[in-house]
């Protein structure tokens, strides 16, 4: 028998342990690319991914089914049965407990291994990418209570403004009917077309943004958008606040267009609602904007945060209060083990404040009060 015939063999019969137990070399080798995010960028993400991103955008944009919310429910409700039938061969069997234990870590090892390999191939690797600020050419800014105090008093200016440019009253603006919440799902691509005039690498093309099904789901577990890789779809849960929608809509479309860190996306989020002609967007874009900076502003200056929030307008307040007791209507038992392994799987994917990266978004606006005082028009077309 040939050396060649030998390995095959071996590969036949030892398959799924040589994929199971790759994973260490999987992440060693992600390890070695993160560290050149230059390379990431003009090779993964502006080729690679793109290509990837916009075949999948392709297919399955091409209907309004949510066929990743779909594969996601299947996938879990696939992992719990099969946990619970494990469970019970290694509670029932005791004389095959051993080989029961090595058969259900091979299958975990296996699973990870692969579904590592397609994440990160067909996304992942855009943690890693070079940072936003270099297209945007924004300055890195320190925070210091000064300049945060100041982008505090800027954006709360600003959305007591864009709220006042709405013209419905608030409960009608908060209640809108389903077909004008799926009308926000095309509207926000005008907002992407203005910001690509001016940086031509956040252009998004072949829209793939979809409402999912029984968003309260969604909402028991304090999500408002899921961008699933292995689809190229953005699933938002569009039965929270209509207030709230379009600068979620826009953050998961910047994960559509390769930028996976949480605070770069919602930055983006931000950037695209502000040049939206539409006032719905443009005041969603100034209340998250204004929600984290608050929230930075409270950690480091109490007295100025709450001397800030009185000066919020009653719509806006109001608004807030109705965001608060939406969220809060959804009582879920398992919330914080959910949020949990999220603040974990961010970590393990380079964001090393886990779920607190969201709010980093305030370092990249920092950047933009610095550049412009965050007063943008429309580029020309």
């Amino acid at each position: 028998m040939s050396y060649k015939t030998k390995c095959v063999k071996v590969i036949e019969k030892y398959w799924r342990s040589i994929i199971a137990f790759s994973l260490p070399v999987q992440i060693l080798l992600v390890q070695i690319i993160s560290i050149h995010p230059a390379w990431v960028e003009k090779f993964y993400t502006a080729r690679v991914y793109r290509y990837i991103s916009q075949v999948l955008r392709s297919i399955f944009g091409s209907t309004t089914v949510p066929v990743g919310q779909i594969i996601f429910y299947a996938l879990v409700l696939g992992l719990v049965s099969w946990v619970i039938r494990q469970t019970y061969k290694i509670v029932r069997f005791k004389l095959q407990r051993l080989l029961l234990w090595k058969e259900t870590l091979l299958g975990v090892f296996f699973f990870l291994s692969c579904f590592y390999f397609l994440f990160m191939a067909m996304w992942g690797l855009n943690y890693y990418r070079a940072p936003v600020a270099n297209i945007t050419a924004i300055p890195t800014e320190k925070i210091s209570i000064e300049k945060l105090q100041r982008l505090s008093i800027r954006l709360v200016a600003l959305t007591n403004n864009s709220r006042a440019s709405i013209k419905d009253t608030s409960a009608a603006f908060i209640c809108l009917p389903a077909g004008q919440r799926q009308h926000l799902l095309q509207q926000a691509t005008i907002g992407y077309q203005a910001v690509a005039r001016a940086y031509p690498r956040l252009a998004y093309t072949i829209p793939a943004v979809k409402s999912v099904y029984v968003p309260e789901i969604m909402s028991s577990f304090r999500v408002g958008g899921i961008y699933f890789p292995f689809t190229g779809e953005a699933n938002v849960n569009m039965h929270q606040p209509a207030f709230i929608l379009p600068a979620t809509i826009c953050h998961e479309m910047a994960h559509q267009i390769g930028f996976a860190s949480e605070d770069e996306a919602n930055y983006i989020s931000f950037l695209t609602c502000r040049l939206n002609p539409d006032p719905a967007f443009q005041y969603s874009g100034n209340l998250m904007a204004m929600r984290y900076t608050l929230n930075r502003l409270y950690g480091v200056d109490s007295v100025a945060f709450r001397n800030l929030k009185k000066q919020l307008s009653p719509a806006v307040t109001h608004d807030l209060e109705i965001n608060r007791k939406y969220w809060e209507s959804f009582p879920n038992p398992f919330l914080d083990f959910t949020s949990g392994f999220y603040d974990l799987f961010l970590k393990a994917n380079g964001q090393s404040s886990g779920i607190q990266s969201y709010s980093q978004m305030v370092e990249l606006l920092l950047g933009e009060l610095e550049k412009n005082n965050l007063e943008y028009s429309l580029p020309p077309k």
